[in-house]
This record gives structure tokens, C-alpha cells and sequence, in this order.
């Protein structure tokens, strides 16, 4: 049904946007971290300084190219390459027996790359390739437009109550490493 490919699109344009959101503001909250972590990953000495603020410029750009309808598909794009450059370097790093401190998103989130962080990668790429595939979808107004206040509240809520579990997610997470 048309409708709920819409709503798939959407839901996963959202979704791509909102992490490399999340990832470029963390990694601009903290550039230390950010350059520690490309030193780690093996990134040569003369990229680093311009990686640490390139990396988060590029996914703010997909980012916000996501949210748009008619750049939708390039931000789709620009989201695949930068997974599937992170997910090569985990796997370099895992190849040489190493595990660096991932800081894929800077301050708010960092752990030792891994299979965990390969894998999330590719649960993440697959949103990518369907709108790339399918096309964009409606634009975040035309998906709106036809919503009663309740339905809008309800979507508002549902989306409060995600980044407010994984908050308590990511404190548990502290909180058992402490």
C-alpha cells in the first residue's frame, strides 16, 4: 500500500537524520575526543585536524538533506557512504586485532568499536538503501498536513518517550560502567 510505503520513507528519513544529528553535535561538543578517536582509527596526522571538523560537518549535511524532500535522496546517499567508510574502518581495526574508542557520537556515546558497532551500522544502512531506492516520500509537511491535533500529539509523545528511553538507556549504560 502506497500509504505506508510513505510512511516507511518517512519514518526512515526521520530516523537517519536524527542519529547523524545526534553524532555531528556530539562529535562537535567534543573535538578532543573526536580527534583522539580518528587517531585511533588510523587516520594519517595531516587529516585529523581537518577530519575533526569535516566528519560532523558531513553529517550534519546529510542530516538536514534527509529532512528535505527533493535532497532527500542524496542525503540517503551522503549517509551510506559515511556508514560504509565507519563500518570499513571498524572492520580494519577488528582485521588487525584492535578496538578503538568508536566516539560515534562524540561525548554523548563512545565504546570500543566492535561487532556491536558493525552491526548497528548495517541495521542503519538499510533505511539508507530504501530511500535511495524508493525515493524520498512525502515532505515532513505534505505527511503532516492531513493529522488531527491528537494524532500530532501522540506522534510528539512517541518521539519524547524514544529519546527519553534512550537517555535512561545510555545512563544505565554509565551507570554499569561506573
Amino acid at each position: 500500500d502506497l500509504q505506508a510505503l510513505h510512511a516507511l520513507l518517512l519514518i526512515s528519513r526521520c530516523l537517519l537524520a536524527a542519529v547523524f544529528l545526534i553524532a555531528a553535535v556530539g562529535k562537535l561538543l567534543d573535538p578532543s575526543g573526536s580527534r583522539r578517536a580518528l587517531e585511533e582509527f588510523g587516520v594519517p596526522g595531516g587529516f585529523v585536524r581537518a577530519g575533526v571538523l569535516l566528519l560532523p560537518a558531513a553529517e550534519l549535511s546529510a542530516a538536514i538533506a534527509l529532512m528535505l524532500a527533493p535532497s532527500a535522496r542524496w542525503g540517503a546517499i551522503g549517509a551510506l557512504l559515511l556508514l560504509s567508510a565507519f563500518t570499513a574502518a571498524v572492520a580494519r581495526a577488528m582485521a588487525e586485532g584492535r578496538a578503538p574508542d568508536c566516539h560515534c557520537f562524540g561525548q554523548l556515546h563512545s565504546e570500543p568499536a566492535g561487532a556491536a558497532t558493525l552491526s548497528r551500522n548495517l541495521v542503519l544502512a538499510l533505511p539508507a538503501v530504501l530511500v535511495i531506492a524508493r525515493g524520498p516520500g512525502p515532505s515532513l509537511d505534505e505527511a503532516l498536513e492531513g493529522l488531527t491535533g491528537a494524532q500530532v500529539a501522540l506522534i510528539v509523545t512517541a518521539v519524547l518517550a524514544a529519546v527519553l528511553a534512550a537517555a535512561v538507556g545510555h545512563l544505565w549504560g554509565e551507570r554499569q560502567r561506573l
